[in-house]
């Protein structure tokens, strides 16, 4: 059986060798539906791309880096991100192309920016996705610098325009607050990441938001700040049953940090859904096995990573970042029932 071509594919198909040609490498200007027309021939004929020529001749490698942040202490806890969920999402949205991934782990922010500058200079991969933006990040500095491709998970504060998915924190942090606030509640904490994180500021502006249409303003001592964590939830809590005016309610900024919140309640003998209401505002749907399991503020994983890999493939064709902007807003899932605000705020 020969073997198949561009060429051969374009007679089967009826389109042009440059529809084909463009098609097979996932070109943005082709039609979705065309190109899965295509794609669907090559399988079925047999295509096989010859990679390792076409890097010569590209001078790319056709990978695209992915940086997977750990922890740099072997005994840290789970901070609550299935990284498995959104690299599975990033490769769907590249089944088709000549693009596969390259999965880096990093630890900490010199340590990014080394394997950062190692992908940059030695040509390991022609793009790179990353989340966790920081305010000023260095990251985004040099790969602008560099007009090197790239996807955040996360806005930025950059001057300049660049890809991004992003979940609407402080619609998150407004809605939750507000929820709670019609409820009585009137002691709102606020369990949140650290304060250089992007996301981070934008819940805080939220849950300020929410208490200054109230008319109330808020208290700092019911914020408290510290990595994605369960053993963060834990101290979070502890910190702030020793405040002489207690909290009737507590948000947490992900699912690690409210299963630290829950069990240091439980072992404090604090009822949840009585003395305490907690919410959850990114929530992976592991939550709904917590006990109890709380509201939560659910963010849609499979397709904030779908669309990370296609904004990718979009960068890569030189699609103005206009285009390849997005924020969802996480949705309510109501697991417990409405717990009106306790009169005793704890305090007794």
């Amino acid at each position: 059986m020969a073997r198949a071509t561009i060429k051969s594919i374009a007679k089967q198909t009826g389109f042009s060798v440059g529809t084909v040609s463009n098609a097979l490498r996932g070109a943005e200007t082709v039609k979705k539906e065309t190109r899965q027309q295509i794609q669907s021939a090559a399988e079925q004929l047999g295509y096989r791309v010859n990679l390792d020529g076409l890097k010569l001749r590209t001078k790319k490698s056709y990978r695209i880096g992915v940086l997977v942040s750990v922890s740099p202490d072997s005994d840290e806890e789970w901070e609550g991100v299935e990284f498995t969920r959104i690299v599975a999402g990033i490769s769907r949205a590249l089944k088709g192309s000549r693009y596969e991934l390259g999965v880096h782990s990093v630890a900490g922010l010199q340590g990014t920016m080394a394997t950062l500058k190692e992908i940059v200079q030695n040509g390991l991969a022609d793009g790179v996705i990353f989340s966790g933006t920081r305010h000023a990040d260095p990251r985004i500095a040099y790969l602008q610098q560099n007009g090197f491709p790239f996807v955040t998970m996360g806005m930025s504060d950059s001057g300049r325009s660049h890809a991004y998915v992003d979940i609407d924190s402080q619609a998150a942090g407004h809605d939750a607050t507000q929820r709670l606030l019609a409820l009585g509640h009137r002691r709102i904490a606020l369990v949140n990441p650290p304060d250089d994180l992007v996301y981070a500021t934008q819940r805080r502006t939220g849950y300020a938001q929410a208490f200054r249409a109230s008319g109330l303003t808020v208290d700092p001592a019911l914020i408290f700040s510290g990595p994605t964590t369960a053993r963060t939830g834990y101290n979070a809590f502890e910190a702030l049953m020793r405040l002489s005016d207690r909290p009737t309610a507590i948000i947490c900024a992900n699912e690690a940090m409210t299963l630290g919140v829950l069990s240091a309640a439980h072992a404090a003998g604090v009822e949840v859904g009585r003395e305490l209401t907690v919410i959850s505002t990114d929530d992976l749907q592991l939550s709904r096995y917590f006990v109890p399991p709380p509201s939560t503020y659910y963010v849609p994983i499979e397709e904030t990573s779908r669309l990370l890999g296609e904004y990718m493939l979009k960068a890569l064709d030189g699609v103005d970042p206009s285009e390849t902007q997005k924020k969802i807003r996480a949705i309510l899932i109501e697991r417990q029932p409405d717990t009106v605000a306790p009169e005793a705020a704890l305090n007794t």
